[in-house]
């Protein structure tokens, strides 16, 4: 059985600036939905996992994110 461990957002940019992960690690250490989300994201965007298909996918949840918060629904 597979164990990930997940990381506060704070923690993952640490380990991105130190260069110690990438887009698909931040993802993939994020959270179990955002892994469930970023499969399902891939799969309609007929796009591979890596970590150029990671960064859109984080680019994609900060719109959705800032629409959210400019609507008043977060």
């Amino acid at each position: 059985m597979e164990t990930t461990t997940f990381y506060p957002e704070d923690i993952l940019i640490e380990k991105m600036q130190d260069g110690e992960y990438g887009w698909l690690d931040y993802v993939n250490h994020h959270s179990r939905e955002w892994q469930e989300e970023y499969a399902s994201y891939c799969e309609q965007h007929s796009l591979p996992a890596n970590d150029e298909s990671a960064e859109q996918f984080v680019h994609h949840k900060d719109a959705q994110l800032e629409a959210a918060l400019e609507s008043g629904d977060a």
